[in-house]
């Protein structure tokens, strides 16, 4: 799954950085000289971000090669882009293709490393990203988690059905919750209802009860395991979710315990990806 901002919002990221002009390049009158702009990673990287650096170039103007693709692996010292022509535009369009390569790459990369993990334990599990990515970065968080393998777990509030303890407890508690459950989906029958439980006994109810997916919120891999022996002897069919504390170093273990998705932050949130970048005369 690819998807790419489109220009005008490429062209918002860019004037962000450089609203007017490049003033040091200006002085230096760099925009006499011709020159090439390489970005390579300095460790392996799923790389994500690339047609949106590159769209950065193609609107400052200059002859510019995507090299690799987002969702694509690339090695340490490999060319993922690159872009020659004004050395002044070059240099305007130099650090905020970095920070997309840098920033969405990490992403994709901690999720190819979550998704690997799960797949380790035998088992076909969905890795999903939760919707706790920092403010205005959705799309190319999306993205980022799609090139790595990942998918959404709610797009957002409007696409789709998850009950929490803070709805249901409104409701007078999850026996009520249990009661209701058959009348909330024939209310909405194209959509699945997912609820959040924190204990064996309260998902093995909401399962009963008829719930399409009951997501786990911070439970052990051993409870995990729990239910989903507990469900499967009974021939209950209801999607295992598990969440909280979901990372690539226990992926394995819950994937094996037999939960069907795992939903998770860790993806969004750490160290950004490393590229060297390197302008030099032609």
């Amino acid at each position: 799954m690819n998807f790419t901002l489109n220009l005008p919002e490429v062209e918002a990221l860019l004037r962000e950085d450089v609203p007017y002009f490049d003033l040091t390049s200006s002085l230096l009158n760099l925009s006499s000289q011709n020159a090439e702009i390489l970005f390579t990673p300095k460790e392996p990287v799923i790389v994500s971000g690339s047609e949106e650096a590159a769209k950065i170039f193609t609107l400052l103007d200059v002859t510019t090669e995507l090299v690799v693709a987002s969702g694509r692996k690339a090695l340490t010292g490999e060319t993922v882009l690159k872009a020659n022509g004004n050395a002044e535009k070059l240099h305007m369009g130099w650090k905020v293709s970095q920070n997309i390569l840098e920033h969405f790459s990490a992403i994709a990369t901690r999720t190819r490393s979550m998704v690997e993990g799960a797949n380790r334990s035998g088992k076909s599990v969905e890795i999903c990203g939760t919707r706790k990515h920092l403010p205005g970065t959705k799309h190319l968080s999306l993205k980022a988690l799609c090139s790595g393998g990942g998918s959404p777990h709610r797009l957002g509030l409007s696409d789709s059905i998850l009950l929490f303890s803070n709805h249901y407890d409104l409701l007078g508690g999850l026996e009520n919750l249990c009661t209701d459950l058959q009348s909330i989906k024939a209310r909405c029958p194209e959509k699945k209802v997912a609820v959040e439980v924190e204990s064996i006994g309260d998902a093995i109810m909401i399962a009963e009860a008829g719930a399409d997916i009951v997501q786990l919120d911070k439970l052990s891999d051993e409870s995990v395991r729990k239910i989903a022996e507990t469900l499967k002897q009974r021939g209950n069919e209801t999607t295992i979710a598990a969440a909280g504390g979901i990372t690539d170093m226990n992926a394995e273990k819950y994937a094996a315990a037999g939960a069907d998705v795992l939903v998770s932050s860790w993806m969004y949130f750490g160290k950004p990806a490393d590229y060297k970048v390197v302008i030099h005369n032609i």
